[in-house]
């Protein structure tokens, strides 16, 4: 279970990008808004980033990355069904979640940048 989001959403955008063309997958009843959509991806792109060290206290012994995963789903108010239905779709349509992916590399670029120092650091001493 603990990689099992992990493993679904290497397949979802594996077979996305496999279907070049014409695709039968149907639009989900429930599909997440794509800017909605982006943003948890962000979100989940954040949450792999984080490197959990066991040996901070006994709180965080029990966090996992599934549970990082699905607290990015309560945080959106999603469920776990709805978001790998609208994965799915979003990525059998290739050009479309490139586009999409782009947005989520700029987002996570501007984040990047409001925590880097601003110039050198020793022109401040001199």
């Amino acid at each position: 279970m603990k990689h099992l989001i992990g493993i679904v959403l290497f397949a979802a955008i594996l077979s996305g990008l496999s279907s070049c063309y014409s695709t039968s997958i149907k639009k989900p009843d429930e599909l997440i808004k794509k800017d909605k959509f982006v943003k948890m991806m962000v979100d989940i792109y954040l949450v792999q980033g984080i490197n959990i060290d066991q040996k901070i206290d006994s709180i965080h012994k029990k966090l996992t990355q599934t549970d990082l995963y699905f607290s990015v789903l309560k945080k959106y108010d999603v469920p776990d069904t709805v978001f790998i239905r609208s994965l799915i779709y979003y990525t059998s349509f290739p050009k479309d979640y490139e586009k999409m992916h782009l947005q989520m590399m700029d987002i996570l670029k501007e984040s990047e940048l409001q925590f880097k120092p601003k110039g050198n650091l020793e022109e401040g001493n001199q």
